[in-house]
């Protein structure tokens, strides 16, 4: 018996072998019995193409799997409780009593609904920069809030004289959960998607919430026939699905691997690379999967109220687009810069060396923000006088930051656009304070 030719090309659909092409031109298709395993094994991918996107797993993240599993068991969790929470909320407001006025119960609805939309729009105001920085931090967050409204949902049928304010407590609750999970799904869904994909994505993660809704409803029933009557029993129920539904929403947190930079992420990996590199070789640079692990899990909103509260010391504070006019000394500074001075930021540091500001020039790019949120960071950083910080850091920008920032792109960091200011302030100076100058003088 002869020897085969050798292969020279594999037909796939789906990963999965269907033809074979021989350097000699002979085509051949698949055994009968494999053919047969991969029509049955195509009408599970049918079923299974409603809910993932296509081209899955080569379309999205290494990430996606784990994340919506994951949050696809705290919806499930959060549309069981909902329900055992509407029944509350009925009961409140006197549905079944034959003193109940409708008139009353549509209006405690409306002011219900009304605080809700107010405070979402009130939350959307204070944070919306924050929630594209802090996309993963704000979205548990959220949920974690959610679970306030649903508490107080279920306590409100106990306390007939404060139903308004609970209930009105726990739409403004679901408010902020809706604005800051439909916000920061955006970001997500744009990290998920490896081909521009984010439609398919969204649309599949449509598919996903609908099938656990209605699984949702169906266990909603069955707990609420089960438990009917008992309200001790309907309360460890609620408090047992909370419990999963917190340790879902961490996990879900911890499973993300974001690749792009914020102040979270980059100051654990200046961190680490300080402290890993000794004189002449550089340090270590943390991986997405390293980082996933280590970053916290609180925006920085609510840490800094915490620190604020229990420690006596003033925490670190590193402000990027500082207000030029709001800092200290910064007259003379300006002045005794070289007419060819033409950096795209300045780094300044306050008297006690516990806040550092970076002012930003108008032309300065996303790379020239990266590079100025490492310097200011290494200044703050050090336990050196003020004067020292400023000169060490401009050495160990000279020196260390490409050989890091090129560690950081063999990481898979993504460097093109860095979630690290949003502050409006600029200023101009050198090259641009020129240009700038050119064109008054030609407007006036």
């Amino acid at each position: 018996m002869g020897q085969d030719a050798p292969l020279v090309c594999i037909e796939y659909c789906r990963h999965r072998q269907t033809c074979t092409w021989t350097q000699n031109g002979t085509h051949k298709a698949l055994k009968q019995a494999n053919v047969k395993s991969l029509s049955s094994a195509s009408v599970l991918d049918g079923f299974w193409r409603g809910f993932l996107p296509e081209g899955y797993p080569d379309s999205v993240t290494p990430d996606y799997l784990a994340f919506q599993a994951w949050d696809s068991i705290q919806a499930l969790c959060s549309y069981v409780r909902g329900m055992i929470c509407s029944q509350a909320i009925l009961q409140g407001i006197g549905v079944g009593e034959q003193a109940a006025s409708p008139l009353a119960a549509v209006f405690q609805f409306f002011v219900r609904d009304l605080a809700g939309m107010l405070g979402g729009v009130l939350f959307a105001f204070a944070q919306g920069s924050d929630l594209d920085i802090y996309a993963k931090q704000w979205r548990l967050f959220a949920d974690c809030i959610n679970n306030v409204g649903y508490v107080a949902d279920l306590m409100s049928p106990l306390f007939p004289d404060a139903f308004l304010l609970l209930a009105c407590l726990g739409s403004l609750a679901r408010a902020i959960t809706g604005v800051a999970g439909g916000a920061t799904r955006a970001a997500l869904t744009q990290h998920f998607a490896l081909v521009g994909n984010a439609a398919d994505i969204s649309a599949k993660e449509g598919s996903q919430e609908t099938a656990t809704t209605l699984i949702g409803m169906v266990v909603g029933m069955a707990v609420l026939r089960m438990a009917s009557g008992y309200n001790l029993l309907i309360w460890a129920i609620f408090l047992l699905l909370s419990v999963m539904h917190i340790y879902a929403n961490v996990r879900a947190a911890r499973s993300l691997q974001l690749t792009s930079l914020n102040p979270a992420r980059l100051e654990i990996i200046l961190a680490h690379y300080l402290s890993t590199q000794v004189e002449g070789s550089a340090g270590q640079v943390c991986s997405p999967e390293e980082i996933a692990a280590l970053e916290p899990l609180l925006p920085p909103t609510v840490t800094n109220i915490w620190w604020r509260r229990l420690s006596r010391e003033p925490m670190p504070n590193l402000i990027m687009g500082a207000r030029l006019s709001a800092l200290e000394g910064i007259g003379e500074r300006l002045a005794a810069l070289p007419e060819d001075q033409d950096e795209r930021y300045i780094v300044a540091l306050s008297c006690s060396g516990a806040h550092a500001s970076v002012v930003l020039r108008v032309d300065c790019t996303p790379e020239d923000i990266l590079e100025a949120y490492a310097h200011a960071y290494t200044v703050l950083s050090s336990s050196q006088p003020p004067e020292q910080r400023l000169s060490d850091a401009a050495i160990w920008m000279e020196h260390s930051w490409p050989l890091l920032r090129s560690r950081l792109e063999e990481c898979r960091w993504c460097l093109e656009r860095p979630s690290l200011c949003s502050s409006p302030w600029r200023a101009a100076w050198g090259s641009k304070l020129r240009s700038e100058s050119k064109d008054h003088l030609k407007t006036s």
